[in-house]
């Protein structure tokens, strides 16, 4: 699924009428009849509150399909503003001729007919400014949208609740709280802004009959993972394959105090299919594991660089602490892969792989191999300048800079998490807080190295792996108030399948 911009949805409609031929009134059509399958028709009072656009004009022609299906309506509609498009002033017309009640909203002193009708009724359709906002809301604009806060019960809100920037997802002075929003074709970027969620409700993405493409001549790269996309990604494990064929991976992980980080990364590798894994670290955390890591092999730090030899992946940076004997630990695993010459390994850094690199960032862009960074806003602020406030508030172009500019791929953690390569990104739509506990980052590292180590591409890698944590996740918290890492571990396996076979 894609996201837009503005800009790119603007685009995209324009080269579906003007180009492709597709009437503009038929889209507008098409969209009414999207938002209609989100109404509970068993209600019997609508009121539709429409702007002048076309997002009005989307309402107006719900209004219309309300009315034929034998529904009390009442539509109150800006009085003045810009001229109505054509086909925003057709389905106007229609209304009049049918005799549906069509209200002005002229004046803010001679609302109160319209805030008693708030009150009535069953459901009210957000139909006034969708996509359409990019300045603060004032006036007569604000004040209707207060009112339809203030009064209505449920609120269905059109492609994007009026007055909240579908860009930025910030609201613009006034919002509208809406329970459901159905926005067409394409997922927009603001959705994806924490602040908007209290206004977007439940979210539909609804498509209107633009040919996919369409879309890809308008083409900004960044989507929406999805389950059937996923799907394609994993690996199909041959019946003659061995253990040489998928992947030998290095965790170079724990300390003292710090091994269970050591034992959730090794076990999320070998649960996601790893051939062989190795975990180097300190002899204290070997003594801890010993009757735990049954499957993994034990490698000391100070023959670091034969495990890098051996190895396709290197999973770096799990509970090792933030130091300068863990920055030198890492320095001497680069130096091997350089020197191997190995184009094709991959090097993942988390936590305080992440951590040894602030005011380091720039031994990044020179590595000579392939790189996956995962860090949550707070290491990212370490390895950009900036502070977590502004990371949250941008994390998709703050992501992408920093990976096209360093060469490498970066997962940026938080809900909706960020994946890019620099060029293409992908938002991952599946994890919650009931996964919020200690090793799920360590968990969903050994995932992604794994995948690495099976063939798959580091950028696919990081969307299939962070779909996959997120995707049980959710399925165990379906029964449970919390899900730990340890339980998703287990469950990878089983869900590689389901998901396969599905």
């Amino acid at each position: 699924m894609r996201i837009a911009s503005v800009e790119v949805m603007r685009e995209i409609d324009r080269i579906a009428i003007e180009e492709v031929g597709i009437p503009a009134s038929v889209l507008m059509e098409n969209a009414a009849l999207a938002c209609m399958k989100h109404l509970d028709l068993s209600l019997s009072y609508f009121v539709i509150v429409c702007g002048r656009g076309n997002n009005g004009g989307d309402g107006f022609a719900m209004a219309r399909h309300l009315s034929c299906l034998g529904k009390e309506v009442d539509v109150f509609y800006m009085a003045e503003g810009s001229p109505y498009t054509e086909e925003t002033r057709i389905n106007f017309e229609i209304l009049e001729k049918l005799g549906v009640s069509l209200s002005p909203l002229m004046k803010e002193e001679s609302l109160w007919s319209f805030s008693e009708a708030l009150s009535d009724s069953d459901v009210v359709v957000d139909a006034l400014l969708g996509t359409g906002t990019s300045r603060p809301v004032t006036g007569l604009y604000q004040t209707v949208i207060d009112l339809m806060n203030d009064h209505a019960g449920r609120i269905l809100s059109v492609d994007v609740p009026s007055g909240l920037d579908a860009d930025t997802g910030n609201p613009m002075g006034s919002a509208i709280l809406a329970e459901k929003t159905v926005t067409f074709q394409c997922y927009k970027r603001g959705f994806l802004n924490y602040a908007s969620f209290k206004y977007l409700g439940e979210t539909i993405v609804e498509r209107i009959g633009i040919p996919e493409a369409v879309e890809e001549r308008a083409e900004h790269f960044e989507y929406l993972t999805d389950f059937d996309w996923v799907r394609q990604l994993i690996p199909r494990r041959e019946k003659t394959g061995f253990k040489g064929d998928y992947g030998k991976v290095l965790v170079v992980a724990g300390s003292p105090g710090f091994t269970g980080a050591a034992l959730i990364c090794t076990e999320a590798a070998l649960s996601s299919g790893s051939g062989l894994v190795t975990l180097c670290s300190h002899e204290e955390v070997f003594e801890s594991l010993v009757l735990r890591l049954k499957e993994a092999m034990s490698l000391p730090p100070a023959r670091v660089e034969d495990g890098v030899r051996k190895s396709d992946v290197v999973i770096f940076g799990p509970g090792l602490g933030d130091t300068e004997r863990t920055f030198d630990l890492l320095l001497r695993v680069v130096r091997t892969l350089q020197e191997e010459r190995k184009p094709e390994a991959v090097l993942l850094l988390d936590a305080d792989g992440l951590n040894v690199l602030e005011d380091r960032a720039q031994l990044l862009s020179s590595m000579g191999f392939k790189v996956i960074l995962t860090p949550h806003p707070g290491e990212m602020a370490k390895l950009t300048g900036l502070t977590v406030e502004e990371i949250v508030k941008d994390r998709i172009d703050v992501a992408r800079d920093f990976a096209k500019r360093c060469g490498c791929v970066v997962l940026l953690k938080g809900y909706h998490t960020v994946i890019t390569d620099g060029e293409k990104v992908y938002v991952n739509p599946t994890g919650s807080s009931s996964m919020a506990q200690g090793g799920m980052g360590d968990a969903l590292s050994g995932i992604i190295g794994s995948l690495s180590g099976q063939g798959i591409d580091p950028f696919h890698a990081a969307v299939l792996g962070a779909y996959l944590h997120g995707y049980i996740g959710d399925s165990l918290s379906e029964e449970r108030y919390t899900v730990k890492a340890s339980e998703v571990i287990a469950n990878i396996p089983v869900y590689l399948k389901c998901i396969l076979e599905s």
